[in-house]
């Protein structure tokens, strides 16, 4: 798309990437995280991402460009609360320990089990 600038001259301006395959994956593993933290970031994301070629078809480069930035940042943190959610039950894993853990959510079952 050819665009011109403040001073007059036209240049040749190419469309940003729309990061739409990050903002998939980021979705994807925001509804397999802890609580689905990232699955709303993720679904904005997408949005974000298919709104890139439209704005700058219709000549609104700049919009296209920060759709694509705000697409790629939200993925990003998406996928960093999938991988903090991770780290979060390693530790909890590590340090309370598996079988306690089982233990207690046996416990909970029974609970409601004999509560209905």
């Amino acid at each position: 798309m050819e665009v011109t600038n403040t001073s007059g001259f036209s240049q040749e301006v190419e469309m940003p990437k729309n990061n739409m395959t990050l903002a998939i994956i980021a979705t994807v593993l925001g509804l397999c995280s802890f609580y689905c933290t990232g699955l709303i970031l993720g679904i904005i994301a997408i949005v974000m991402s298919s709104q890139v070629k439209s704005k700058f078809e219709n000549g609104d480069v700049e919009g296209a460009l920060k759709s694509a930035k705000t697409s790629k940042l939200l993925s990003l943190i998406a996928i960093g609360l999938f991988v903090l959610g991770i780290a979060v039950s390693a530790y909890s894993i590590m340090t309370y320990g598996l079988d306690n853990i089982i233990e207690e959510y046996k416990e909970i079952l029974e609970q409601a089990q004999a509560g209905n």
